[in-house]
């Protein structure tokens, strides 16, 4: 089934970062972007950049509220192309270390978010369309202090798993991008607080990671879009259940 380039693709999470990388691609292409985004003032903002795409519409919506979630799916009524389930936070805590409060925020928002909203999409997506869910590299390993994102993201490949099973007989392929160190501003903001913790400077904070990566730099957020761009592509209608890392 070739796409029809009228047809939406939802991008959650879509004003920074991997999701503002991803709108910018796929708007590029002359797909139809509907930007999702808790934050209604930066969903302005963006918009505004972008306004010289026409294919280019958004709702602010709080995906950690599952209420708000069933609020939007019983309005939409749409046909679309595919979902990129992009939004997620990330927080410390350590098992063996005094409660932060992170497990709930972080399950609300990666897991239940993401299941709640596709769910109650996943009606409208157009047969042969597509779901792509951005886990992270930490969806297939681990690092102290990330148990509750880690966990979180090894939960999203699972209904990867799950939902490219369950969606197989509309030609709905899903699949999971796993992206591991990115240029992203929250990214910077950890790498700082560890600099911080060290004593060292931003710059060397980041070679030391760097050093530790198999290309010995971090990935453009325009490179995990463009991936995400061939799995939302025709080209890609006979992969599904997967997930991929970027390192």
């Amino acid at each position: 089934m070739k796409m029809n380039k009228n047809k939406i693709v939802i991008v959650t999470g879509a004003t920074r970062g991997i999701g503002l990388a991803i709108t910018k691609t796929l708007l590029r292409k002359d797909i139809a972007v509907h930007m999702i985004a808790r934050d209604s003032q930066e969903l302005k903002r963006v918009s505004a950049l972008l306004k010289k795409y026409a294919k280019l519409t958004y709702s602010p919506l709080d995906l950690s509220s599952r209420e708000e979630i069933n609020r939007f799916c019983s309005k939409w009524n749409k046909y679309i192309w595919g979902i990129v389930n992009n939004a997620g936070r990330w927080a410390e805590e350590r098992i063996d270390e005094p409660p932060k409060g992170v497990w709930d925020p972080i399950m609300r928002l990666n897991v239940d978010g993401v299941y709640s909203f596709t769910k109650g999409m996943q009606k409208w997506i157009l047969s042969g369309g597509r779901i792509v869910n951005i886990s992270s590299q930490l969806g297939t390993s681990g690092r102290a202090g990330m148990g509750a994102y880690a966990a979180s993201k090894h939960a999203v490949i699972g209904l990867t798993k799950c939902w490219a099973l369950e969606l197989s007989h509309r030609k709905i392929t899903v699949n999971a991008v796993c992206p591991g160190w990115v240029d992203t501003y929250s990214n910077k903001a950890e790498i700082q607080e560890w600099a911080k913790e060290a004593g060292i400077s931003y710059t060397a904070r980041k070679k030391q990671i760097s050093e530790q990566l198999p290309l010995k730099r971090f990935i453009k957020p325009e490179e995990v879009a463009n991936f995400v761009l061939f799995l939302i592509e025709p080209e890609a209608s006979g992969i599904t259940g997967q997930a991929y890392e970027i390192k």
